[in-house]
């Protein structure tokens, strides 16, 4: 069974027995770790590509990027799964008929044929693309994938009428994801689909970043166990939920509407609750979840939240929850951009930078470890409304906001502030961020180029301590302090050389960059700088290095908060160009 558990997180654990209690709660629901056997368990899929060919599809090669996507994910899908292809404009045509994903080269061959022209039918075009997945639902996930670029200016133009019929279309088990292209789409429309649609909505600023991104969400579908996912909420005698700070949907019978269950992708559900005073222990509140399993079993786990009763002056013998913090933080601050935005849209644009600076400042004083990232989001988002930006401003402050607020929000939500904006051409051991790493042998030694510039600017103290650690096994992390380094610390990990891709090298890059990251959180590190590990004298294929770097660290940053910045760090002009081309990939997520 693939049965996730749920974990209950207060602030502090324990209420007061002789005044109320605000109490805010994280319920963290855990699903199982990815299985190594996923391609032969995934669920079956019937997806429905519907794609935007107007007129502005022509421009800085957004038509070239999008039959480039739509082409990766034909590839990605099994002989099992179905698909169907449905272009728009002025017309709405049917490309491809729902059909088994058997015959994955005449596809492509027809994908590579769409042109631009025309206006944009979107309703129509997302109306015939359900059609299509509806003709066949014996599949265990069944989407449909709208992507487009320009305001939907023909037929049905109503949000409000359009996530209707998505919503109905959802009821009978076809799902709806959107992802919107530019600066020129209505994106409360896509964003409304999405909500409406139990799928997901996306914001892609370049049209480099689509095959990522429809990477991201073939890859969802691919590990999803559990779809219609909601989270009744039960207070208990005179407790009152006082808030939901996630920014969510609720369906007929007033449950909370949660984003669908995926293997390794746990799912936080933010609460504060008032209690009042209490004088015994008891259950305060029950959570109770329920999904559709693969096989459209219905499903349910609930869960008590019970905590010791002790007097107020004895509550702050019980330390504050870092991660509830964060959490609660970065919800309050989803919050905060969305108000902006509603006061962009009634002219006020000083009000509205006025809360994103005190929001950036709130950020930075609760010094938590996605802080910076956090704070360097909204100096943006500032920026860009300073200048007047305006449409890219509300697409990239809405997104943000949906992301964290509306969708998965334990790690991450926008990895390009995680990765300091970009990877960057320099000397490693400059580096101010709380840990730097170093790529060394397994006797911890100050040979090869990153350990010996390291050792060098660090002093003899070093390698004094490196040999007290007794070696370092290979994909292994070890830490020391950093010494006259401007970083604090030093963590120092073991890559193996590459003998040609048959010996798992990429599997112990992978390991390496996981140990540094994790070692790294055990020590309470909120920042940290990668050199280019593997590449040099240990001969990994740059690209390859490049692609495990990103791979790796996104997926940890994604589930996980512990770690607000990972900077990467190239020594050469070349090593950076590759790193930015697998930085476009994963920045997006």
């Amino acid at each position: 069974m693939n049965q996730p558990h749920i974990d209950l997180i207060p602030l502090r654990a324990a209420v007061c027995s002789d005044r109320p209690t605000t109490l805010d709660l994280v319920v963290r629901i855990i699903p199982p770790d990815l299985p190594e056997t996923i391609d032969a368990r995934r669920p079956t899929l019937n997806v429905g590509f519907v794609i935007d060919r107007s007129g502005s599809m022509g421009h800085r090669k957004k038509i070239e990027y999008s039959r480039q996507a739509v082409c990766y994910a034909i590839e990605q899908l099994l002989p099992s799964d179905r698909l169907s292809v449905t272009i728009f404009d002025n017309h709405v045509e049917t490309l491809i008929p729902n059909t088994p994903a058997n015959n994955k080269t005449s596809f492509k061959r027809l994908i590579n044929q769409i042109q631009p022209r025309g206006s944009t039918a979107l309703h129509a075009g997302w109306v015939q693309g359900g059609i299509q997945v509806s003709q066949s639902l014996t599949a265990e996930l069944n989407r449909v994938i709208v992507l487009s670029d320009g305001l939907a200016n023909l037929g049905e133009t109503n949000p409000d009428a359009i996530a209707t019929d998505v919503h109905g279309l959802a009821q009978r088990g076809v799902s709806t994801s959107t992802m919107g292209l530019g600066d020129d789409y209505n994106e409360d429309l896509l964003e409304a689909m999405a909500r409406s649609g139990d799928g997901n909505y996306y914001y892609i600023e370049a049209a480099e970043q689509l095959p990522s991104i429809f990477e991201q969400e073939l890859q969802g579908l691919a590990i999803t166990i559990g779809k219609a996912v909601t989270m009744a909420v039960k207070p208990q005698g005179d407790v009152v939920l006082a808030d939901v700070l996630n920014d969510l949907d609720k369906d007929a019978d007033g449950q909370y509407k949660l984003p669908n269950l995926m293997f390794g992708n746990p799912i936080d559900f933010v609460v504060r609750l008032k209690v009042p005073a209490i004088t015994q222990e008891a259950p305060l509140c029950v959570f109770h979840l329920s999904w559709t399993d693969t096989e459209q079993q219905l499903q349910e786990l609930t869960i008590p939240l019970q905590l010791p009763v002790v007097l107020h002056h004895q509550l702050n013998e019980f330390p504050l929850n870092t991660d509830v913090q964060q959490q609660v933080a970065l919800m309050m601050t989803a919050r905060a951009k969305k108000e902006a935005v509603n006061l962009v849209d009634k002219g006020d644009y000083d009000t509205a930078s006025q809360i994103l600076q005190k929001t950036r400042q709130q950020m930075l004083d609760y010094n938590l470890p996605m802080s910076v990232p956090e704070a360097a989001a909204l100096e943006d988002l500032d920026q860009e409304l300073q200048s007047r930006k305006i449409s890219s401003y509300r697409k990239r402050s809405s997104h943000q906001s949906y992301s964290r607020g509306s969708r998965r929000s334990r790690g991450h939500s926008n990895l390009f502030y995680a990765f300091d904006r970009g990877p960057l051409l320099g000397d490693i051991t400059q580096q101010t961020t709380d840990a730097i790493v170093n790529s060394t042998d397994c006797y911890l030694s100050d040979s090869g180029a990153i350990a010996r510039a390291i050792h060098r600017a660090a002093g003899p103290e070093l390698l004094k301590a490196c040999q007290a650690l007794n070696g370092c096994a290979e994909g292994s992390a070890k830490i020391t302090p950093g010494f006259k380094l401007a970083a604090p610390w030093v963590i120092h990990t073991v890559c193996p050389p590459w003998h040609g891709g048959n010996h798992r090298e990429d599997a112990m890059l992978a390991q390496c960059y996981r140990a540094c990251l994790d070692l790294a959180s055990r020590q309470g590190i909120y920042s940290i700088a990668f050199p280019a590990i593997g590449i040099g004298a240990l001969g990994f294929p740059v690209e390859l290095a490049a692609r495990i770097a990103f791979e790796t660290v996104s997926h940890y940053l994604f589930s996980r908060s512990t770690i607000g910045t990972v900077r990467f760090v190239c020594f050469d002009e070349h090593t950076l160009q590759v790193y930015e081309a697998q930085f476009s990939r994963f920045s997006s997520w």
